[in-house]
């Protein structure tokens, strides 16, 4: 195996309508060098006719799972396969541009620190739109205020990823409300190892269907979606919170987290403006009552006083959410430009 040689995994569930087609995209990349693992989730007798064909060709290999292991599942066990430089997750049902592995391979080989490269993707079937989310730069604690504060769509997970990156954060993490935005979760545990670097080229084409996963997370009663949207926002700053960090920070990224809760950019999913008490007092509680990140040590105060000062923040827009857009165009420069952000230090 090469140090160019990149392994395609893709993930099949009752994936017969398309697959095909998106194999064939996937054998025709101009980079050859590919190693391609299909991993149907459970015997599935219609994909396997499908993938059979493509056997032919030595790079392709067919798994099928004695039983099911869900999206999640079945996406880190084709990551604990991979043995190459690269990682490349890719979708039974979307396609990508012949040049897609060959153009992202080649940036990332100039640019070491970056843990993934991506590109834009454009929509097409029952949705149509094209979408771009810019770079993740800068230190450890930068990324993951990036991440918070901007992006949603899971658009770098799609993308050309690093062996070590994807080695040091250990695969998607569940969630209990089946697993919702885990994939953007994982953008945030990859940001840990380094930076994510928007190649600017719509090589990359996501179908839109009735039995899309993500889809289905859009109909979901407005209670589930409250649930989902916190667990969510806890999972991100639980990734955060993993970063070497000094305790201003740290605090920045809690407060970021709690931002992140009702942002302008959510009310085609989720109507935050009528949800605001009830999504940060969930918020409040389940992080509490979570206890996978310490708060109280992490942020040097006591709940009631963090309480206090998270109430004050997410209420009042504008006051010291403008302190904290001041201190994140300083992001980059020395640590002392947190140092004044809390009135009580």
């Amino acid at each position: 195996m090469s140090g160019d040689t990149v392994t395609i995994g893709i993930p099949v569930y009752r994936g017969e309508l398309f697959l095909e087609e998106t194999l064939r995209c996937v054998q025709n990349q101009r980079h050859r060098d590919i190693v391609v693992i299909i991993s149907l989730d459970g015997p599935d007798q219609a994909s396997e006719r499908i993938c059979q064909p493509f056997l032919k060709d030595g790079r392709f290999h067919l798994v099928v799972q004695p039983e099911n292991l869900g999206w999640v599942g079945n996406i880190n066990w084709l990551m604990s396969r991979v043995e190459s430089p690269y990682w490349c997750y890719q979708q039974q049902d979307d396609l990508i541009d012949p040049r897609y592995v060959e153009v992202l391979l080649a940036y990332a080989q100039r640019m070491p620190h970056a843990a993934v490269v991506y590109c834009d993707i454009e929509a097409f079937g029952l949705q149509t739109w094209k979408l771009a989310q810019p770079s993740v730069t800068g230190n450890a604690s930068a990324r993951q205020l990036a991440l918070l504060y901007a992006h949603h769509s899971a658009v770098a997970f799609r993308g050309l990823t690093r062996v070590e990156a994807l080695r040091h954060c250990g695969g998607i993490r569940t969630n209990e409300v089946e697993n919702y935005s885990a994939d953007t979760t994982w953008m945030a545990a990859i940001a840990r190892w380094g930076e994510l670097h928007r190649l600017p080229e719509e090589m990359y084409r996501k179908r839109y269907h009735a039995e899309n996963t993500h889809t289905k997370w859009g109909i979901w009663p407005i209670e589930k979606k409250v649930r989902a949207w916190i667990v969510h926002c806890t999972d991100m700053l639980e990734q955060a919170m993993l970063v070497d960090a000094t305790l201003q920070e740290r605090r920045l990224l809690w407060l970021a987290a709690v931002t992140r809760l009702a942002p302008a950019w959510m009310p085609g999913y989720l109507p935050v403006d009528d949800l605001r008490a009830p999504l940060l007092e969930g918020f409040l509680t389940y992080v509490k009552e979570r206890k996978s990140v310490d708060i109280p040590s992490l942020l040097k105060s006591n709940w009631n006083d963090i309480k206090q000062w998270t109430r004050s923040f997410y209420w009042r827009p504008t006051g010291l959410q403008q302190q904290l857009q001041r201190v994140k165009s300083k992001l980059r420069g020395p640590r002392n430009a947190f140092r004044r952000l809390f009135r009580h230090e």
